[in-house]
């Protein structure tokens, strides 16, 4: 195994290929965040607003998604606090892809910190709690890269087992630009050429 930081706290060395699933799982976290909204409760949310008496409903997030959420914020918050205490910089907003770009960037510094071992457990965990909550029957988008026929980036939908429609890969700019699985080969070749 190749040799990175190590984390003195926590004895563990952080390895590059545990830097690169690091930075993919935090990538991940504001598409998981997105996502968990779609696993809904059963029961309908009656919401009473205060100007004129309307009474609506509304479908209700599901506790177990509302969790996962909050769960994501506060991880990402505290990590980042963590590098803008330590590294003597302006915090980010507290807008979830923000604070992903944030770790991101500093995420070389975060592998040779004391608590490097615990920020790869935690966002690991945080990244598996989210993906099992956001997609329950499997399913979900990954992020592919960039689109090799325009400058829109590619999205993975991986759709659940119950789903009539096929897996496909789908360009976020110009959704005529698709791949159905038999043709992700054929892709991944385009997308290393370009």
């Amino acid at each position: 195994m190749e040799r990175g930081a190590r984390g003195a706290g926590t004895g563990r060395f952080v390895c590059a290929a545990c830097l690169n699933l690091l930075v993919g799982d935090i990538q991940k976290l504001p598409t998981l965040y997105d996502d968990c909204m779609g696993h809904t409760s059963s029961r309908p949310l009656r919401v009473m607003r205060n100007g004129p008496r309307k009474i609506t409903t509304a479908a209700p997030i599901s506790p177990a998604a509302a969790e996962v959420r909050t769960a994501i914020r506060t991880v990402l918050v505290s990590w980042a606090g963590l590098v803008t205490d330590e590294r003597r910089l302006e915090p980010p907003p507290r807008d979830i892809r923000a604070l992903s770009r944030f770790l991101c960037r500093h995420a070389e510094w975060l592998a040779a910190h004391p608590a490097a071992g615990e920020i790869v457990d935690e966002i690991g965990e945080i990244t598996r709690a989210a993906r099992k909550t956001a997609y329950p029957n499997g399913g979900g988008q990954v992020p592919v890269g960039d689109c090799p026929n325009c400058e829109g980036d590619l999205v993975a939908l991986i759709r659940r087992r119950d789903d009539p429609l096929p897996s496909e890969i789908v360009c976020t700019d110009f959704p005529d630009h698709t791949w159905p699985a038999t043709r992700w080969a054929t892709l991944a070749r385009a997308i290393q050429g370009r």
